[in-house]
């Protein structure tokens, strides 16, 4: 009974992690077929023209990453079952009298798969007259495949029904395009919004960041002014020479002056940090932001960072999911530290790959390199606070081996693991496993997004 129950509570969690894997896919099923219920019968036969193709070619155009083939072809199968279906409820037909009027109807959707992925259709979308006439094109034949299966097509029929079928077919691939062109503009509009909201956002941080530069200036004056009394106090207690009365309490004055600089210090000091900590708090909305955001946020200052070190190395990003977090700060903070250590350990022409994958409850992330590599007998010792094998050809000082330790910790405040592979000239892997509840913020609300591909 036991082992049942582990069955299927293995089967359970197998069943989520597809369903998680492949929502946006079941999402566009669902919409399309919803909308398959809009039909006519032009020709008083189970033949019909339905509003649902424009739907799904909105989608094929929009989405690049929506699979052509196995999208369309599983949207069809679909649509044969839910008209099927209807058909064996409402209009009482046995079943199998439903299929045999019904499954023609996937010949269409195959047939427009098969023509929409061998004409490219997807490289027009910016050539309106070409993308419309071969959309035109893809819906006419499909719908010719269609009615040959019905055995329909004849040619005392073909005079009477082929010029429907084509003003069917511009109608509904001028609805796609505009319905197309409307998404691409509302894109356009929400991120021409975001980008002014963000630029009027950085330019009150500039100004405020001015005025916190201010008082770093004069603490970098009072350090100096510390620095300063400190060493003369230092040379009057170091001397052996005997101070007069009126002098004997010199000392005494100066570590006073000395500690009232340092309170200046001090003071200033957690003002300022007081200061850009509220500069760069973001507003919760600002503070929840996508992988792929991250992802470019890291990418942007790898870039820079390879520019001063004169590196030449390739670096990939590969994310099976763009899921919303509101923790940026960490996940940067842990991927960075990574990705740099693997800088530090490659050559010119080194390979960084940096991977995201996930199942249902776990987030996964690899940073692998073909660098220098790691001893196994070190794997235990990388994690501690001030273990390190770096250190700079220039100036020969070793690295303080914070950084490790740092990503350890944050890792593990999420609830996480970190583990390594190595072997050294050839790959070096960390491994990283983080709870998906502590790093995603609530899905709900979440905007949609098909993220699978072909």
């Amino acid at each position: 009974m036991l082992a049942f129950l582990k069955k299927i509570h293995i089967l359970s969690e197998f069943m989520q992690d597809v369903f998680h894997r492949n929502k946006s896919l079941l999402n566009t099923v669902l919409l399309v077929s919803l909308t398959s219920i809009v039909y006519i019968y032009p020709f008083g036969s189970y033949f019909r023209f339905t509003v649902a193709i424009v739907l799904l070619i909105v989608f094929l155009l929009y989405f690049e990453q929506f699979s052509v083939l196995s999208g369309t072809i599983i949207t069809g199968l679909v649509i044969v079952f839910f008209r099927t279906t209807t058909d064996f409820f409402i209009t009482g037909q046995d079943y199998k009298t439903a299929i045999l009027y019904n499954l023609p109807s996937l010949a269409y959707y195959i047939s427009f798969a098969l023509m929409f992925h061998l004409l490219a259709i997807r490289r027009y979308k910016e050539r309106v007259f070409i993308l419309i006439l071969l959309l035109s094109v893809t819906d006419i034949i499909s719908n010719l495949v269609e009615l040959f299966c019905r055995s329909e097509l004849v040619v005392t029929k073909l005079a009477l029904i082929l010029p429907s079928i084509m003003a069917v077919a511009i109608v509904r691939a001028i609805l796609a395009f505009m319905g197309y062109y409307a998404m691409k503009r509302y894109q356009a509009f929400i991120l021409a919004n975001d980008r002014a909201k963000r630029y009027v956002e950085q330019t009150v941080m500039v100004a405020k960041l001015k005025s916190e530069l201010f008082y770093l200036e004069k603490s970098s004056q009072d350090i100096e002014n510390v620095m300063e009394k400190a060493y003369w106090l230092y040379k009057q207690l170091n001397s052996k020479v005997q101070l007069s009365k009126e002098d004997e309490n010199l000392p005494a004055e100066n570590a006073l002056a000395v500690a009232r600089e340092i309170h200046e210090v001090k003071k200033d000091y957690y003002r300022v940090i007081t200061g850009i900590e509220n500069i760069l708090r973001p507003s919760s909305k600002a503070h929840k932001i996508k992988l792929s955001e991250i992802f470019f946020i890291i990418e942007q200052n790898t870039i820079r960072y390879l520019n001063v070190m004169d590196k030449n190395i390739d670096i990939t990003y590969e994310q099976a999911d763009d899921f919303i977090t509101d923790k940026p700060y960490t996940l940067v903070s842990i991927l960075d530290n990574l990705i740099m250590n693997a800088i530090e350990a490659c050559s010119d022409d080194g390979i960084i790959k940096v991977i995201e994958t996930s199942s249902y409850e776990t987030l996964y992330f690899c940073v692998e390199d073909n660098g220098a590599g790691i001893d196994e007998q070190e794997f235990d010792l990388i994690f501690n606070p001030g273990y390190s094998t770096k250190f700079s050809p220039r100036t020969g000082k070793i690295s303080t081996g914070l950084g490790l330790a740092h990503v350890k910790n944050y890792i593990e405040l999420l609830g996480g693991t970190i583990s390594v592979e190595s072997q050294p000239e050839i790959c070096t892997r960390f491994l990283i496993t983080l709870p998906r509840s502590a790093v995603l913020t609530d899905e709900k609300g979440v905007e949609f997004s098909i993220a699978y591909s072909e």
